[in-house]
């Protein structure tokens, strides 16, 4: 059935009575006053109007927009679709010169972001690195700075016959590595989002670990259950033993040297290292390095970085056995966070050092536990951070004792008060940002009458982001903390 416009008139034109019906107000002359409203009305076969059809495609739209228009006079309705889009960035715009390029590096402009954190790729004479914040960012940078120290040294060529040829032969071997895809950034990444978990899923976690480990035990019953959980510490063990227990102590001094992290997750430099300094090692002469600073961005005690470099880490494993035990750990939990994959010795270090310094603070265990269901690389980092600014916010007003059940570092004052902890350092009010912003409130316990809900942010928040969260009822502070 074709489709035809018919044209209403203008309001307060007149039709005469033998025009077709209209909606409007007959005036007492007999003409019709119709609504300024054109209709695409269905036509018969004789160019008739199909009243009831007309009707049928009208009612539905009036019926949304009338809908809509309630909706928009509701408190809040407007604000709460107010959604920001990230805008794309230059690096000049977030970073100190010395961070937007330098000797065989740039970062790729512009740069995205999430609503959270902002995503860096780091171009480099060695390959491509995404970072994830900042933080990440100065870390790259500085492993960046290290390979090129390596790559000036001729001696190590010269000591393997030929037989090595630097740094570059392991750019070329390392393919898996170095030629990372970098994609554009769609959303917050999923272990991100993980951390705004609360109560309900760390219990469907633990659910899911039991029904894990009944399947895996078949008809076994109990003893196949205890045998299943066994070997899968001893796995995990075993694999974190491969990864960071093999390290030998000239290794470690080289990574001293260089000034990175010896238990880094950049498989380039770790191979290289690792070479390098066997190679050394068997022509029985030390290398010497440029000076380069220290790990940026680890904020802990010089002992625990001094321990980091000078110590076996099988022996820094056992003193974190006891440290964790005296907060409140049972063994099964303490294997459970040293086996980690995603903890590495110097993390593990990290996250005891903000322990320590909650001095006098009540359920510290709760840090570990929840560490220990980390997922991902960016989780890890960003939760690392946030304890330490934890331990920041504890510094000038005291915390009485840790929340649990909370992924997020949180803790409560001795008013009742809750005080939440989140290192993200360029947050907009996205709706991914909404809806986790929703599931942390929800996690949180109730407060009293008149107590307050903190939230610490690590960085800046957008106007729109402010106001959305005095909005939801948060006393915010935001602490902008430079790598």
């Amino acid at each position: 059935m074709p489709l035809r416009g018919l044209r209403i008139p203008f309001m307060g034109e007149a039709r005469s009575t033998d025009c077709a019906r209209s909606r409007g107000r007959r005036r007492k002359s007999g003409t019709a006053v119709v609504h300024p409203v054109k209709i695409d009305s269905c036509m018969n076969k004789n160019n008739r109007v199909t009243r009831r059809q007309s009707l049928r495609r009208l009612v539905p739209l009036l019926a949304r927009l009338s809908l809509g228009a309630a909706c928009a006079c509701l408190p809040g309705a407007a604000a709460s679709d107010d959604f920001e889009t990230v805008p794309e960035r230059a690096p000049a715009e977030l970073l100190p010169p010395a961070m937007v390029s330098g000797t065989n590096f740039h970062v790729v402009d512009p740069v995205h972001g999430d609503g959270l954190m902002n995503h860096f790729v780091l171009d480099s004479r060695f390959g491509r690195f995404d970072a994830y914040g900042r933080a990440a960012l100065a870390v790259r940078i500085q492993e960046v700075a290290a390979l090129t120290e390596l790559s000036r040294i001729s001696d190590v060529q010269i000591a393997a016959g030929g037989m090595a040829q630097g740094v570059e032969s392991e750019v070329k071997t390392a393919t898996g590595v170095v030629t990372h895809p970098v994609q554009t950034v769609t959303g917050i990444p999923r272990g991100i989002a993980h951390l705004f978990g609360g109560y309900r899923a760390r219990g469907q976690e633990a659910a899911a670990d039991a029904r894990s480990d009944v399947s895996s035990s078949g008809s076994q019953g109990g003893t196949g259950n205890a045998q299943s959980t066994a070997a899968k510490g001893e796995k995990a063990a075993r694999s974190y033993a491969e990864r960071y227990l093999g390290i030998t102590a000239a290794e470690r001094d080289y990574y001293r040297k260089l000034g990175v992290d010896p238990y880094t997750d950049n498989k380039l430099l770790r191979d290289t290292i690792r070479r390098d300094a066997r190679i050394a090692a068997g022509a029985g002469f030390g290398m010497k390095f440029v000076g380069l600073p220290g790990i940026p961005g680890i904020g802990i005690a010089q002992r625990a970085v001094d321990a980091i470099y000078n110590e076996d880490p099988a022996v820094i494993r056992q003193r974190t056995r006891k440290a964790l035990a005296d907060f409140g750990l049972s063994t099964a939990e303490i294997e459970s966070f040293l086996d980690a994959p995603l903890l590495s010795p110097t993390r593990q270090l990290l996250l005891l050092s903000a322990a320590q310094a909650l001095d006098g603070v009540a359920q510290r265990g709760e840090l570990f536990r929840h560490a220990i269901g980390l997922t991902s690389d960016e989780e890890v980092q960003v939760y690392l951070r946030s304890a330490g600014l934890l331990a920041r916010a504890h510094a000038g007003r005291a915390v009485a004792s840790i929340v649990p059940g909370v992924r997020l570092p949180a803790a409560l004052r001795a008013d009742g008060s809750i005080l939440v902890c989140g290192a993200f350092e360029a947050v907009y009010w996205t709706q991914d940002v909404s809806r986790l912003d929703e599931q942390l409130r929800t996690a949180l316990p109730a407060t009293p009458a008149g107590a307050m809900r903190e939230l610490w942010i690590a960085g800046t928040l957008s106007e729109r982001a402010r106001r959305a969260a005095g909005d939801r009822g948060w006393d915010l502070h935001e602490v902008p903390d430079g790598p």
